[in-house]
């Protein structure tokens, strides 16, 4: 794909790319976060089973990171701002479909349509600032795609529970729409900026695709499967058959001319060990979120309303932390960034774990902003490490791979804290051993860290 910015106009865009980007970021994560408040009213205004209920929130998360590598590809070779249109199209369109959903079944059919747009959104973000934006202004745009990340999810609880104590169940949805619109005419303009030449598609992975929306369907299932005892056995065997289908797009793919992964251009660009602290990062998160409202109200008797604060620390810290980390690194400090973010992160899990007899909503907080300090500092140069090891051809299908590695820790550790919770001892034991595994992973990733960095001596 050849696209080009006109030479003079580039600075003055840098900013409406980053707009973008980061709009597509916001709206795609804020989603999950409101449905996830919502899951309980929905059960009751559809009067149906909450296990129904939560199908959409699965099927808007299924269908994002089935369709996000695709698309990324399909991208690269057509134009990343025609798929960002197509996605906040798909997505404005499905959100107000969403909120004219007459029972659940519609609502579940147009939240998969509305993941869809989703996954356009986030395939295309990464990329946009990576290939377009101005080499002096990457590291602050990525800074900023920091925040958008960290934004959505915060937000998202805040703004449901508000439209719904209103009972304007609609409007979860319906807000995003003037956001849409206002983001739809920023990225009409930049297509009329960003000139493109037409490019044929001679051929498409659509055997890689098949195989790939298999295998991530069979395993976010299984993982959502796993979680209820009654359901083990059938978790366990979409899980295996999720891990037979990857081995078999690996054989596929090596295979493909024009494949959907490129694994030979992954593997001479190194990035192995940068995908997979993507994945540590989504797992972390997503430990982040779950566990500390069960230590506050439960352990600690601290009401919802507080509580909601109290777990404001971990997204406030890497909102500012983003920020700071993307104005300090002038894109020779990636890996450094990386290390900080981990240590930081590592230290308060590490302290979470060890203060069990001593934990308070303060103390609490106090450890969850150092460890949003730590994702603010390590995800910014975590994502610009990942794409500029890759080649310009292929900034959207590396930027779909790192969100989709990310999307795949955040549901690994959501079932791995869900079946944490139940295990037969104390809350407080059970957290323990949350934090406590957390920490282990982290240590490890350090650990690899300081081999590769003597082994390069």
């Amino acid at each position: 794909m050849n696209e080009k910015i006109m030479n003079d106009k580039k600075p003055q865009l840098s900013h409406a790319l980053t707009f973008v980007a980061c709009m597509g970021m916001f709206l795609s994560t804020l989603d999950t976060g409101i449905m996830n408040v919502a899951l309980p009213f929905f059960t009751h205004f559809f009067n149906t089973h909450e296990n129904i209920a939560a199908m959409s929130v699965v099927g808007y998360t299924v269908s994002l990171a089935a369709v996000i590598m695709p698309l990324g590809s399909l991208s690269d070779r057509i134009g990343k701002l025609k798929i960002s249109f197509f996605g906040f199209l798909l997505f404005g369109i499905s959100s107000l479909l969403c909120g004219l959903a007459p029972n659940i079944l519609f609502l579940i059919i147009f939240r998969v349509f509305q993941g869809i747009g989703a996954a356009a959104l986030q395939a295309t973000s990464s990329a946009l600032i990576t290939s377009y934006v101005k080499k002096e202004q990457l590291n602050k745009a990525l800074g900023t795609l920091g925040i958008a990340i960290g934004l959505g999810p915060v937000l998202g609880p805040s703004i449901g529970g508000m439209f719904l104590s209103l009972g304007a169940w609609q409007w979860i949805f319906w807000i995003n729409i003037p956001l849409v619109l206002v983001t739809l005419f920023v990225n009409l303009f930049l297509l009329k900026q960003i000139k493109s030449s037409p490019v044929k598609i001679h051929s498409f992975d659509y055997k890689g695709t098949s195989l790939c929306l298999t295998a991530i369907v069979l395993l976010l299932s299984g993982l959502n499967f796993i979680v209820e005892p009654s359901q083990l056995a059938l978790g366990t065997i979409f899980i295996l058959g999720a891990i037979i289908v990857f081995i078999m797009l690996i054989k596929v793919e090596k295979k493909q001319k024009n494949p959907l992964f490129h694994l030979q251009d992954y593997r001479k660009s190194k990035i192995a060990l940068d995908l997979l602290e993507t994945a540590l990062l989504g797992f972390a998160t997503s430990m982040i979120f779950l566990l500390p409202p069960f230590l506050l109200e439960q352990l600690l008797h601290i009401s919802s309303g507080k509580t909601g604060l109290y777990v404001l620390g971990a997204p406030i810290g890497l909102v500012v932390f983003s920020k700071i980390s993307g104005n300090l690194n002038d894109g020779t400090k990636h890996r450094q960034f990386v290390r900080i973010g981990l240590w930081t992160m590592f230290i308060s899990f590490l302290l979470l774990a060890l203060t069990s007899q001593l934990w308070t909503p303060i103390l609490v907080t106090s450890l969850l902003f150092i460890y949003g300090a730590g994702a603010g500092s390590f995800q910014p140069a975590n994502i610009a490490l990942i794409m500029q090891s890759s080649s310009q051809k292929m900034q959207s299908e590396v930027g779909s791979l790192q969100r989709m590695i990310q999307n795949i820790g955040i549901a690994i550790s959501t079932t791995v804290g869900s079946g944490i919770l139940i295990l037969p001892f104390s809350l407080r034991t059970n957290l323990t051993i949350g934090w406590g595994l957390t920490t282990s992973l982290l240590f490890i990733t350090l650990f690899t860290h300081l081999f590769i960095k003597r082994a390069k001596k």
